[in-house]
């Protein structure tokens, strides 16, 4: 099985098994120096993929939320898409490999184990959830054939869960109080550089009523984003970080 380690300053090595890890600039590991003492047990464990940092930290859903837990003296650990693929099953084997017990967690998981991928890619979030849940629990099935921009026409896979998945979530939301913050549906008429596939939107929802789901969890649901929120259907503008604080802010 493939660990993946990072240092977190003030904080200690993290580890994260299972999956290939991120090597780009939303890769980031940060706590507020009041951990040291609490190894196993932050107050908060802000757990984000690619969308807590979007283009850049600063003004990020991110920074927004570690600002907001400095202010309120909250101890932390911060984790924004570790691996290339960051999904429920990353931040599952992520309190396993880690033993971590944060009095509070907050995270926007759910989006990236639904969106289609390439068949190549989706093989990883599997073997994530196997490092876990052992094998059967996740499989794949094709969605669509989507034109690149190439030309070359791509088939495209979506993850598929048995009901243990879900469960093990809830097993998670039992123990700590769990804060989710859901994803927004876009339309498929959005006007971004980058068009999405059809699959792509229907991705979207069921993502939205997988969170929903999950028993125990606090779970806030965003209105739909369009262009002055999100600048290619997936990562947030300033305007859509402070919407989605704002959302959150209470729920601190």
């Amino acid at each position: 099985m493939s660990v993946f380690e990072v240092d977190c300053d003030g904080f200690g090595r993290l580890r994260f098994p299972g999956g290939l890890p991120n090597e780009n600039h939303d890769l980031l590991v940060r706590a507020n120096g009041l951990v040291h003492d609490h190894r196993h047990a932050p107050d908060v464990l802000v757990f984000f993929d690619s969308r807590g940092i979007s283009a850049q930290y600063e003004g990020s859903l991110a920074h927004r939320v570690v600002q907001h837990l400095d202010k309120q003296n909250q101890r932390y650990v911060l984790v924004c898409r570790p691996l290339d693929l960051t999904t429920w099953a990353t931040l599952l084997n992520f309190l396993v490999a880690n033993a971590l017990e944060p009095r509070h967690i907050v995270t926007n998981m759910g989006f990236v184990d639904f969106t289609p991928k390439k068949q190549s890619i989706l093989e990883d979030a599997i073997r994530q959830v196997e490092t876990r849940l052992g094998s059967g629990i996740a499989g794949s099935r094709f969605v669509e054939r989507y034109a690149a921009s190439g030309g070359e026409e791509i088939p495209l896979f979506s993850m598929t869960y048995g009901e243990e998945y879900r469960q093990s979530i809830e097993a998670v939301a039992a123990a700590t109080p769990l804060l989710v913050v859901n994803t927004p549906q876009v339309s498929p008429d959005i006007r971004v550089p980058r068009q999405r596939p059809a699959a792509f939107f229907e991705a979207l929802g069921l993502t939205k009523r997988f969170n929903q789901s999950i028993r125990g969890a606090d779970v806030v649901d965003l209105p739909d984003f369009d262009e002055r929120l999100t600048y290619d259907a997936v990562h947030y503008t300033n305007a859509g970080n402070q919407l989605i604080f704002e959302k959150i802010q209470t729920h601190l």
